[in-house]
């Protein structure tokens, strides 16, 4: 009788050979429906499926995965960390877990599990898929961002010195010298755009500052050289419904390697997508310091309106604006208003196209001591333009392209000297980085 009791008891607790319990159907409907993409009603039948077994690893490894196709990050790690309680060596599911911390914010967390999934040597497409979501970590906890383009082209002008169309005014005075009749020039210039942006913690925040340098050299007419200066900085607020940023700005302008105008002002802007649409308000304010004349120092004043279409490959645009400017003395002075509107086509991978059509009418505030009446002109504007893609670098953070631009202005004005037509033609090459 003892024998018996003590076999009794050894067969009682002899460990038995683990029999893996069947899924129930509910758990076969929810992962046919959750290989379908219906991921909403195939978490309602994982559900079931769990209430019924919830140490099944299949039925919380569906859970988990169909609770971060949902976006519900939380439920999906306790359901990985019951698979793990079963299985600590689940590869898999350290590979997910590092995917929710991913998605939850928890970088360090989802590092330390892609990390002891790279120390199994997994198969090389997923070593390859894990360093990817690593180099985006580190990308986004990068603080300092450098971006920029450089710019050079040459300029066929017709008329640099906007020449009026006749050198008779008045009625009998001949206009004499070089500006007197329309005046063709080769010019050549260089654009620097450098960008700089610190992103704070809280990622929504970050400040913003571009230098900009223009320099137009003029192969005949050298008392026309420009070189430009200018420097914005600012804080940026960026959301999913909005970009503001606000901006203080400084510009210095040579002419000929003299001194000709420096401003400081502010400026806003905000930015709101909806839908298919861009639609960005701005303003600025600057006051100006001419050094040739100083009864054109003046107070400026711009305020604009610019909503953007994109439809496929297609991008329509518009611009409308308002300038006050108020200069020291009221000849100098203009009130503004202006429109553009712009047609983009991507015609190919690398090749795109624009055409655009504007109109700016200026009604100065005082009387021209030498025509005695105050000044009004209109000027339309018609520009064309193609650009293509030369070469990118593997990243797409280097690019070099070329442009060709036709633009056609028209100046009418009720004071003789300002109404002119103009010709340039554009050719230049732009390195993005």
């Amino acid at each position: 009788m003892r024998l018996l009791l003590t076999i009794s008891l050894f067969m009682i607790l002899l460990p038995r050979p683990a029999i893996a319990a069947m899924p129930p159907s509910d758990f076969k409907q929810g992962k046919q429906l959750f290989l379908s993409g219906n991921y909403a009603e195939a978490r309602t039948y994982f559900d079931k499926a769990f209430r019924e077994d919830p140490a099944n690893p299949d039925i919380n490894f569906y859970l988990g995965r169909t609770a971060f196709e949902l976006g519900d990050y939380e439920t999906a790690l306790m359901a990985y960390d019951r698979v793990l309680i079963m299985d600590p060596g689940a590869t898999r599911v350290k590979l997910e877990i590092a995917r929710c911390h991913l998605r939850l914010g928890f970088k360090e967390m989802a590092k330390q599990y892609f990390r002891e999934v790279l120390a199994t040597n997994p198969p090389e497409p997923v070593w390859k898929n894990i360093e990817k979501y690593l180099a985006a970590i580190e990308e986004g906890e990068r603080r300092h961002f450098f971006t920029g383009t450089l710019t050079a082209g040459v300029n066929w002008d017709d008329n640099v010195y906007q020449s009026p169309v006749s050198d008779i005014i008045l009625g009998s005075l001949q206009l004499t010298g070089p500006t007197a009749t329309p005046t063709s020039d080769q010019i050549y210039d260089t654009t620097a755009v450098i960008n700089h942006v610190y992103i704070f913690e809280d990622q929504r925040f970050s400040w913003k500052t571009t230098f900009t340098n223009y320099n137009a050299l003029y192969e005949n007419q050298q008392d026309l050289d420009v070189y430009y200066f200018g420097l914005n900085t600012g804080p940026v607020w960026k959301t999913d419904k909005f970009m503001w940023s606000n901006s203080v700005t400084a510009k210095h302008i040579d002419v000929e390697h003299d001194r000709y105008q420096e401003s400081l002002g502010f400026a806003t802007a905000l930015t709101l997508p909806i839908e298919r649409m861009l639609f960005n308000f701005g303003g600025r304010l600057e006051e100006k310091n001419n050094f040739t004349d100083g009864f054109r120092d003046a107070t400026n004043y711009l305020l604009y309106f610019n909503p953007v279409l994109v439809v496929g490959a297609n991008r329509l645009s518009t611009n409308f604006y308002q300038e006050v400017e108020d200069a020291e003395a009221k000849v100098f002075g203009y009130d503004r208003i202006g429109w553009t509107l712009q047609y983009d086509r991507q015609l190919s991978e690398d090749i795109s196209a624009f055409a655009s059509i504007g109109m700016q009418k200026s009604d100065y505030q005082g009387p021209d001591p030498f025509f005695l009446v105050t000044r009004s002109d209109t000027i339309e504007d018609l520009r064309a333009g193609l650009a293509k893609m030369l070469w990118q670098s593997e990243d797409a953070r280097r690019t070099l392209s070329a442009q060709l631009v036709y633009a056609y202005l028209d100046s009418e004005s009720n004071i003789e000297i300002y109404t002119y037509r103009k010709n340039i033609i554009t050719l230049s090459l732009t390195l993005g980085f």
